[in-house]
């Protein structure tokens, strides 16, 4: 009888041990769906609450997985609200904390929500890096499971990069993932599907279409992406249902499928009136991405300026509180004259240092400003030579576009032309900047100043344009040595020269070099169109318009001047020559 009623009761506190259990499942089941809905609201406050509830509960029944990936949900959700700094605040924590708790699976969640940073700043390089980063640890740390979330993320920045040989290699890596989930396996097929639809491999794609539906079927990916269906009927044929589902697109992409499928029809007119849609409101949305994302930076980093001061300004206030409180104990009228003192004394300090955060202020400001414009200037720089490489990229690709020969050699020789465009500006950006960012430069060269500029001239001399010719003159002897940047000065020489052949026509181009008491005075004169006297002071600016079809030509003034100021020179141009242009920079002998 004994032995009986001790198993009853052991029965009872196991079945009561068991519904325990059960409720602290459905309490943290509860909690992880409230904190997925509450992850896309502004509702911050509430967010924080459940999620610091739900990782303070799986740390009391010891689910590690759960509490790290509720901890980077937090950061997650400061990146996606474009608090970026906060967000890499809380990614740092999980990292050291997990150091700490020898928890690779802390430490995975701390690189896979770092990567998804990066991401959110449009730092696709830094992302791209994390992610690859997160797959081998998992991969590492985690065998037999799949690496998806990761790939799936590489494949998003391989289609944003238009690079579709990375974007295939992340699709097959994802179906070859042990026990890949179904949502990743649909999205590894859709980008397969669209390879198949570019290439125009009809069998492939729809293998692929079925492969989806069976997908769909088993309830593994919910629903399967509109463009999906529209790339099915437009690659069999059936054009009128694809024009049908194209009203289930976005404006972008219901824009862009349109012109492929008049394209396809042969209504070329119509085509082209929908893929200038697509563009216009492609470039719209690049632009305010970007721009808000420039904006929030400059916003969260003025925050924590003006919260820095103002909490110095509190520590000055309470310092001189508690000398107040000190000094009350002493001598009644001393302790009048030096508190009018001091407080005369703060008031000027507050004034002095008022004045000097308004000085910061404009000064910031006006960076800011300058900032914008020279972003503005260099997008629109950027956006010339891209406009015609997408544009006869688009028309190259067209399978069902015949060209001839010589018209697909000139589309060709564009997109050639634009690149090398393109690849000019980053390159004097990049310069422009080395020197910028330097405070001098070492004089670590004995040269011949005629040595060099001869070499110069010759080297130059082929790129003149018909009919130019170009000269070197000294008033130096061969022997005359001087100390310098060969470097430095062989860059001075090369931007002067390009700018002096890219705006003279005819005529001839001069460089000539004399001694100037104890510097060295060298000149770049051309006989082309010149600059308008309005203007001459605007020369050195990046990418400024100088003034009816006459534009600097990228940064090669600017760097001139960052490298002549390094040197300890000058540099300027002549405003009584009015034949062209003569620009003059003096350098110290030694």
């Amino acid at each position: 009888m004994k032995l009986k009623t001790n198993f009853l009761v052991l029965t009872a506190i196991c079945l009561t041990s068991l519904n325990a259990m059960a409720q602290d499942h459905l309490y943290i089941m509860k909690m992880q769906s409230e904190m997925l809905r509450l992850i896309s609201t502004d509702d911050k406050d509430k967010f924080y609450e459940v999620t610091e509830a739900l990782k303070a509960e799986c740390q009391k029944i010891g689910d590690e997985r759960l509490f790290y990936t509720a901890w980077g949900n937090l950061s997650t959700y400061e990146a996606t609200h474009q608090n970026y700094m906060k967000a890499d605040d809380i990614a740092n924590q999980i990292a050291e904390y997990a150091e700490g708790q020898n928890s690779y699976w802390g430490n995975y969640v701390a690189l896979h929500v770092k990567a998804v940073n990066a991401l959110q700043k449009q730092d696709y390089e830094e992302a791209e890096g994390g992610f690859l980063k997160a797959v081998d640890f998992r991969h590492k740390y985690f065998p037999g499971e799949s690496a998806g979330d990761d790939l799936q993320e590489l494949m998003k920045i391989a289609n944003h990069r238009k690079d579709q040989k990375a974007g295939l290699k992340y699709a097959r890596q994802i179906l070859a993932e042990p026990n890949v989930a179904p949502i990743h396996k649909g999205r590894a097929l859709f980008r397969l599907s669209q390879f198949a639809f570019n290439q125009n491999k009809k069998e492939l794609y729809d293998s692929i279409y079925d492969e989806l539906k069976a997908l769909k079927e088993s309830d593994g990916i919910g629903t399967i992406e509109p463009v999906v269906e529209v790339n099915y009927h437009i690659i069999n044929g059936n054009y009128e249902e694809a024009l049908r589902l194209c009203q289930d697109l976005s404006p972008e992409s219901r824009a862009e499928r349109m012109a492929v499928i008049y394209h396809r029809m042969g209504n070329n007119d119509k085509a082209y009136e929908y893929m200038a849609k697509f563009k216009k409101i492609n470039d719209s949305i690049v632009l305010v991405s970007h721009g808000n994302v420039v904006a929030s930076c400059y916003v969260q980093m003025n925050n924590e300026r003006m919260k820095l001061e103002q909490k110095l300004l509190e520590e000055e206030s309470e310092k001189w509180k508690r000398l107040f409180f000190y000094t009350l104990f002493g001598a009644v009228v001393l302790i009048l004259a030096i508190v009018i003192w001091q407080h005369h004394m703060r008031i000027k300090r507050l004034e002095k240092e008022n004045a000097r955060l308004e000085k910061a202020r404009k000064k910031a400001e006006e960076a800011f400003d300058m900032k914008n414009e020279f972003i503005n200037n260099i997008t629109n720089e950027l956006r010339a030579p891209l406009n015609p490489i997408e544009g006869f990229s688009d028309i190259l690709g067209m399978k069902d576009m015949e060209l001839q020969p010589e018209e697909r050699e000139e589309l060709t020789q564009h997109i050639k032309m634009s690149s090398k465009h393109i690849t000019k500006i980053i390159d004097e950006l990049a310069e422009l900047s080395l020197y910028e960012s330097k405070k001098s430069l070492p004089k670590n060269y004995t040269i011949s100043p005629n040595h060099l500029c001869r070499h110069m001239v010759d080297s130059m001399r082929p790129h003149c344009k018909e009919g130019v010719r170009m000269f070197f003159e000294s008033e130096l002897s061969d022997d005359y040595a001087v100390e310098t940047n060969y470097e430095a000065i062989e860059a001075l020489l090369r931007h002067l020269l390009d700018n002096a052949i890219q705006y003279t026509d005819q005529g001839v181009i001069t460089l000539s070099i004399t001694e100037y008491g104890d510097m060295v005075r060298t000149s770049v004169t051309d006989t082309g169109r010149g600059i308008p006297p309005e203007r001459r002071e605007h020369v050195f600016d990046t990418f400024r318009e100088l003034g009816e079809n006459v534009k600097l030509n990228g940064l090669g003034m600017p760097i001139c001047k960052a490298i002549v100021k390094l040197l300890g020179g000058k540099i300027w141009l002549d405003p009584d020559y009015t034949e062209g242009s003569r620009f003059i920079f003096d350098l110290p002998k030694k």
